[in-house]
């Protein structure tokens, strides 16, 4: 009888431990589900993130965006070049300067008064105030040269397409407002160019603009 108590001792020492070695197991079985889980849905995501990423590739914009944007830079070089080191020069020794930008006029003298001013820089860094209309000059023939240029690119690679690039627009016979060259009816005022005046459907008199119903604004 007096082993009684000790043989309880160990049995409730077991039973603690077995539960504490139980509710272990359970703690990391959960742990583990719910890092499985977690990576399921990351790999998820994941898989349908790049999936929309090669989407966003195959479409196509892309690929001609990065092509239009590399073409862009070199011919903006290429432009450059061709004003600066080809154009520029002649005109500006026509003009008496070696550059265009060296031509501007001193309407405040800098720091030294009596230095003469060989250069827009060299006025500027003496603090002098200048009206540089060579730069002006140099930036309106940029844009020329730069707008000829396209346009004459443009009408090259016309020469391959079957749709214009350069869109034609012509007067509406009726409103007088520019529309395609090839629309059989105004957008404006919706009448057909290919029929006369007279058999144009009926004006509505609550139609303030006087084009009748079913106007495209």
């Amino acid at each position: 009888m007096s082993g009684t108590p000790r043989n309880n001792d160990n049995n409730t020492y077991r039973g603690r431990r077995e539960r504490i070695v139980y509710e272990i197991h359970n703690a990391e079985d959960a742990a583990r589900q719910s890092l499985l889980h977690g990576g399921e849905i990351v790999g998820r995501k994941a898989k349908t993130l790049w999936s929309h990423f090669i989407d966003f590739i195959d479409n196509g914009n892309v690929i001609g965006l990065a092509v239009g944007l590399m073409l862009g830079a070199t011919f903006t070089s290429l432009v450059h070049s061709l004003i600066n080191d080809i154009f520029s020069p002649p005109l500006g020794i026509a003009l008496g300067h070696a550059s265009l930008e060296n031509l501007f006029v001193v309407i405040k003298d800098g720091a030294n008064a009596t230095m003469h001013y060989l250069t827009l820089e060299q006025a500027l860094d003496d603090g002098a105030v200048c009206i540089a209309y060579g730069r002006f000059i140099q930036a309106t023939i940029n844009f020329f040269i730069v707008s000829l240029v396209l346009f004459l690119l443009i009408k090259f690679f016309q020469n391959f397409q079957q749709e214009e690039i350069i869109k034609s627009k012509v007067k509406c016979k009726f409103c007088r407002q520019k529309i395609s060259k090839v629309a059989s009816r105004c957008q404006f005022c919706t009448s057909w160019q290919d029929e006369p005046r007279h058999i144009q459907s009926p004006v509505s008199p609550t139609d303030s603009n006087g084009f009748g119903n079913g106007i495209v604004r």
